[in-house]
Parts: C-alpha cells; sequence; structure tokens
C-alpha cells in the first residue's frame, strides 16, 4: 500500500551529493514531515507514494539547498556604497545610526534574498567586524526575522577584540530611545555577556533552525597581512590577554556547544605557535572552528589548520583576497583541512548569490597553480553543499540528499537558453548557472519559494520596509564622499 508523502518532487534530476556522486536522471525525493524519506527514480518513488503536494521537476536539477558559511549582518542596506578611497560607511552607520527595526529590516531583506538565490543555510556576522553586541537586541531582531522567513540561519556574536577592535576606544554606541539617540560606553565584557545571553535564548530556536556561534574577530590576534595597508605590533604586556581570551573562548564553546567563528590570515597562526607554543594552540582549535577567509596562510599555518580538521570558508569575492593573497584551498584540502566557499556577504560590490563564487573559487587556485586540473568542478559543488554543511557542523543533517536528512532542498531551472543543452550537469551548475535561475527553494520540508515566488513572505513589503528603514538612515548619514563621481569615475584608468 502506497505511502503518504506531505511533498514528492519529481521528473528531474537529482543531483544528490551523496559521498558517491550519486546523479539520477527522471528521479524523485519524497519528503514526510521535515525529512527526506526516499531519493530514487520517479517511477518508484509514484508506486511507494502518494502526496499531498507534488512539484513537477522536468527540465530542472534537484539538489541540496546551499550553504554560505560566512557573511555579513547589515551589509544587505549599504551596498553599493563604496569608494575606492574613501571606503564605506559601515562602522559608524552599524553603530551609531541604526535602530532595532533597521536591523530587523536588513535581516528579513537578506533572508529573503538568499531563498531567491537558493541558499537554504546562511551565517552572518550580526555586523561587520566586530559583531554588534552593546546591546542584544539587535542580534536577536536578526534571528527574529531570518526564523519569520523559514531559513536556517547560524548567528555570529561576540566582543571586540582587545587590541584590533576596527571601532574608536572607548567603545560605545548609539541607541534610540524614547524618541532621542544616547550614547553608552561599553566594555569587553558587557559585550560578551549580552553575546551568551543571546546564545541562551536563540541557540535551536525556531525548531532548530536558528543557531548561535561564538566570533571572536581574531582567535590569534591580526598581523601585518595585508602588506603595506595594516599594521599590528603586539607588545610584550598584549600577549598573555591574547591567550587569555582565546582560552576563554574555547571554555565557553565547549560550555555552551557553540562553535567559534574566527578570523585568520597570514601570521596569526604562526604568532600563536609562538608565543602559545604548539601545543596549546593544537587544543584551541578543532573540527568545531570555523576559520573565515584564511588568506595566505603559509605552509607550517596550513600543516596546523589541516591537522586540527578545523573548517575554513574562503571568500573569493573579498577585497582580503588583493590586500593578503589568495587563500591556499588546495594545500589546506589535502592538510586534512574542510574548505567551503562563502559570499562574505552582500556589500558593499556583491550579493548573496553563493554560486556566483563557485567559478570564482576556482580560478583563483588555478591562478596560483596555473592549470585548471586543479580544485575539479565536483569539488567545488560540495563546498557550498555538503562541505559546506560540514563547516557549520550540520553535515548529519543537511547538505546532501539522503533519506532520513533534513528536507532541504532546490530545484534548478535548466529550460532556459544559458543552460542549453543540458551537457553535462555537475559541470553546467559549476559554471553556467546562477542565483536566480534557481526555481524552488525548500527548508524543513517547507516550501519558501515556488515557481520563483515566495510563500512566506510578501516579497515587495520586504523591499519596502528595507527601503524606509535605509532611508531614515541615510538621512543622517553624508554619503557624499562615497558617492564621488568626477571626471575620472567616467573617464579615467586610476582614481
Amino acid at each position: 500500500m502506497p505511502k503518504t508523502a506531505d511533498l514528492l518532487i519529481l521528473d528531474g534530476t537529482v543531483v544528490t551529493m551523496d559521498d558517491a556522486g550519486t546523479i539520477i536522471e527522471g528521479g524523485g525525493v519524497a519528503v514526510v514531515g521535515d525529512r527526506i524519506d526516499a531519493v530514487g527514480s520517479s517511477d518508484d518513488l509514484r508506486r511507494d507514494y502518494h502526496a499531498t503536494k507534488t512539484i513537477d521537476a522536468r527540465r530542472k536539477v534537484i539538489m541540496p539547498g546551499l550553504v554560505d558559511t560566512y557573511g555579513h549582518a547589515g551589509h544587505s542596506m549599504v551596498r553599493g556604497i563604496y569608494h575606492p578611497v574613501h571606503g564605506w560607511p559601515a562602522g559608524h552607520l552599524y553603530w551609531h545610526e541604526t535602530t532595532p527595526e533597521w536591523w530587523y529590516a536588513e535581516a528579513r531583506l537578506a533572508a529573503t534574498e538568499r531563498v531567491r538565490f537558493g541558499v537554504t543555510t546562511g551565517a552572518s556576522v550580526i555586523g561587520s567586524t566586530p559583531a554588534r553586541l552593546d546591546n542584544p537586541v539587535y542580534a536577536i531582531r536578526n534571528a527574529e526575522a531570518y526564523a519569520s522567513v523559514g531559513m536556517r540561519a547560524v548567528l555570529g556574536v561576540g566582543p571586540p577584540d582587545p587590541f584590533v577592535s576596527h571601532i574608536p576606544v572607548p567603545w560605545d554606541g548609539t541607541h534610540w530611545e524614547n524618541g532621542e539617540w544616547v550614547t553608552r560606553q561599553f566594555t569587553y565584557e558587557e559585550a560578551l555577556a549580552n553575546a551568551l545571553d543571546v546564545a541562551r535564548d536563540w541557540h535551536g530556536a525556531a525548531e532548530g533552525r536558528i543557531r548561535i556561534a561564538l566570533h571572536p574577530p581574531y582567535l590569534f590576534g591580526r598581523h601585518a597581512t595585508d602588506r603595506d595597508r595594516f599594521k599590528w605590533e603586539y607588545l610584550p604586556e598584549h600577549i598573555p590577554v591574547v591567550i587569555e581570551k582565546a582560552e576563554e573562548m574555547r571554555d565557553l564553546a565547549n560550555r555552551y556547544g557553540l562553535q567559534i567563528h574566527t578570523h585568520f590570515f597570514r601570521g596569526s597562526v604562526e604568532f600563536a605557535v609562538h608565543h602559545f607554543g604548539r601545543e596549546r594552540v593544537e587544543s584551541l582549535l578543532g573540527p568545531d572552528v570555523l576559520v573565515q577567509h584564511g588568506n595566505d596562510l603559509n605552509p607550517s599555518e596550513v600543516e596546523i589548520v589541516g591537522g586540527t580538521r578545523c573548517n575554513v570558508a574562503t571568500s573569493p569575492s573579498t577585497t582580503e583576497n588583493i590586500w593578503c593573497g589568495y587563500a591556499p584551498v588546495v594545500e589546506l584540502l589535502e592538510a586534512g583541512a574542510n574548505v567551503a566557499i562563502a559570499t562574505d556577504g552582500s556589500a558593499p560590490r556583491f550579493s548573496f548569490d553563493l554560486l556566483k563564487d563557485v567559478p570564482r573559487a576556482m580560478w583563483h587556485q588555478w591562478i596560483r597553480f596555473q592549470t585548471t586540473s586543479v580544485l575539479p568542478a565536483g569539488k567545488a559543488l560540495r563546498m557550498v553543499t555538503i562541505d559546506a554543511a560540514k563547516a557549520l557542523n550540520m553535515d548529519d543533517q543537511i547538505g546532501s540528499l539522503e533519506t532520513g536528512k533534513k528536507a532541504d532542498m532546490i530545484t534548478i531551472d535548466l529550460n532556459q537558453p544559458h543552460l542549453t543543452p543540458h551537457t553535462f550537469i555537475p559541470q553546467m551548475l559549476t559554471y553556467y548557472v546562477n542565483g536566480n535561475d534557481v526555481d524552488t527553494t525548500i527548508v524543513d520540508g517547507k516550501v519558501l519559494l515556488e515557481n520563483r515566488r515566495y510563500t512566506t513572505v510578501d516579497a515587495q513589503a520586504v523591499m519596502d520596509q528595507a527601503l524606509e528603514e535605509s532611508a531614515r538612515v541615510f538621512e543622517r548619514v553624508d554619503l557624499s564622499p562615497y558617492t564621488e563621481m568626477p571626471r575620472d569615475y567616467w573617464h579615467g584608468a586610476r582614481y
């Protein structure tokens, strides 16, 4: 007797991303509740199930939802505002010109964009670097927004770095309270306490779709990796503080069952080994650590990151690739690290279209090695699906289409000129598909996008709210330094 499925997706090309790289032509997926109940041929699924809802996937790919392992909250509201000399206003704007409603509107916009592009799980630091945790309300509003849209989110919270904080000292933030702006100073301890409050209330919330990660910006310090752009020298009295804070983060992560998300660049691990000792460094790292960027790590650092089975989120669209050099992705993989491809957020130049970053990540390694034989297309696809899920310690639940896993999946419409003919599907997905080709997005068995139409949000209302909130901020912020257009802008080769 046929079994009842809540959802059947039939007659597509199923790219499972399982360990064998199984692809099923004329295949489908059966969903019961929030789980995948079966993956197989459509004929078998029709025989074995009758469904409450059926989705026709003819001329479409059925694959796991994409997993974006690193981004920033706030960026969706300041995209396009960047000047190659003056930079952009994100830091001051985030800390002194925004309200909780602004952060809610931004996160709804970001989640809506990600769903449109097939991202079913997205990580975001609450703000730029550092996370804005002078008050927990900004992270809470982000969590509420992602929960309302229905996608998964991993939100990074934590205090500024004690030495390279990226915000003026003494630290302060401005809040809209009772009809006026109020500026208050805060300490490292207060920001950390706020982060832990958010973790206690929101880690595992929204039926498990919201997770919290600890985000110390620089677990092992920030170093002169940006060539001539960035210089910081640690004094002898700084070293014990760096060690103390790193060990505190490890203890808190262990106590609360949280991941550590942090930045490494060339010199970070080497510095730690020199001052902490290798044994202590290795005790601080492990599979629950997600390293953001990892640009230009040297061979000894690659060995340690790989040997401790850390995860690395490489961001091929970020300017760190210019300032610091490319991440040694191939060497990290060969050393034992798990590497994912991430967007780094939707500002100031790009978008949350994770698929755009797959070929970029490949090109970076091809340039480094002067051959296209490194980082093949299939591996690159894993780096935004199952490997990315592993980077967030979620690969037992998401990242591949396998029986028993969460029903997080997307369909991609191949019936388009730029995707015709349907030749070798993995390479079509890697080289030719972009986020706008996503047709359906499903999280926990719930359809969030179908036939490119949202089911859980009114996209126009989300955009209207974002426009209203951004307009209020832009009335208070002078954007002219970032939007000037002298003759060089239109006719020059250099600013």
